[in-house]
């Protein structure tokens, strides 16, 4: 179910070597004989008998009857906090696909000059992403990593801030008359300062996430504080663009160019009406052309705007999304009731309505 998370003990070891003496208790646990396995004990709010082997209990005989010898129960050891690391790890995993897809789309749009500086933020992120796994018990990685992490931060903000000022100081620049040379023009530079305004937009949410598991800081109102800020931000840009492409299509579809277009296809379109009306020619094929080529005449100017605005659809997409998915995954991992399950391949994290918890 949707609800549940899967990590294949295989997977476990893969994270690194503090997972390995869970996934070694688990699995002893798991295949032991004899009965013995995996079990929820439940005293009933009385106490069993320890021993320094652990706690006994007894079993019953194969006719119900008390005597059937004693049970020797040992304490799963297996830290919730080490599962629940466990968890957010591959959740993490299973988003690196998407994040890097986005990474290399988003380099794949800027200037060789400003790839060369812009990359060696995203390879810090990236590799603090890599090896948060083999370190997320280490508080001098953590700490270390954190004040990198803060200051891409507070840049990558602070870049946010300023592009959104910039596109809308040039929105209220507006003009009756352009040319289709001004339309193209206005469009490149909008598209490149949406570029900048996105590529920041992506290393805010990427260091806020980042930062959130350095930290370790999993309060419920902290979580659902940081995913908020990146969700505003990630809104803010979502309209701009919209206001944006508005903008430019009606640019588009208004400059000389574009008018002169329409103004021969309404002038064909007359005519054609018009020959059609009188009698002497009106079975004659001109008509039928013209009002045809008024059609030619509207779709070629349809195609010049859809391709105009080709290049600002690609500063469409949404560069957050994995981010904001992983924290909301880990707060309900951590805030919300949840029944850790075992098999011989998996562990299973099922989150556990808040009605029946």
């Amino acid at each position: 179910a949707s609800s549940t998370t899967k990590i294949p003990l295989s997977n476990l070891s893969a994270l690194g070597v503090a997972f390995q003496p869970l996934t070694a208790a688990i699995q002893t646990a798991i295949s032991g004989g004899g009965g013995s396995g995996l079990y929820y004990v439940n005293t009933k709010g009385m106490q069993m008998f320890s021993t320094s082997e652990g706690f006994i209990g007894s079993l019953k005989t194969a006719s119900g009857a008390v005597g059937g010898g004693q049970a020797r129960m040992t304490p799963l050891v297996c830290d919730p906090t080490m599962l629940f690391m466990a968890a957010a790890l591959m959740n993490i995993e299973k988003k690196l696909d998407a994040i890097q897809e986005t990474q290399e789309e988003i380099l794949a749009l800027l200037e060789e000059k400003e790839r060369a500086v812009l990359q060696g933020n995203l390879n810090v992120l990236g590799d603090i992403m890599s090896n948060f796994k083999y370190n997320w018990d280490n508080s001098t990685f953590k700490n270390n990593k954190h004040i990198l992490v803060q200051q891409i931060k507070k840049e990558s903000e602070a870049s946010i801030i300023l592009y959104r000022e910039q596109i809308t100081r040039k929105l209220k620049k507006r003009s009756l008359i352009h040319s289709d040379h001004e339309v193209k023009g206005s469009l490149k530079k909008l598209q490149a300062q949406l570029k900048d305004y996105q590529l920041a937009l992506y290393l805010y949410a990427y260091s806020t996430f980042l930062e959130v598991i350095l930290l370790g800081n999993f309060d419920e109102n902290y979580l659902n504080s940081m995913e908020q800020h990146i969700s505003e931000y990630s809104f803010q840009y979502r309209s701009l663009y919209t206001e944006c492409y508005t903008l430019m299509e009606h640019y588009s579809k208004s400059s000389i160019h574009s008018g002169m277009l329409g103004g021969l296809a309404a002038a064909s379109k007359f005519m054609g009406e018009a020959i059609s009306k009188v009698p002497v020619i009106s079975k004659s094929q001109l008509d039928e052309n013209l009002i045809k080529a008024s059609g030619k005449l509207n779709l070629h100017g349809e195609k010049r705007t859809t391709s105009a605005l080709e290049g600002l659809v690609q500063t469409r997409t949404s560069v957050t999304l994995p981010f904001i998915e992983n924290i909301r995954a880990m707060n309900d991992l951590y805030n919300k009731p949840v029944a850790y399950l075992f098999d011989g391949e998996n562990v299973y994290i099922r989150q556990i309505p808040l009605e029946s918890a």
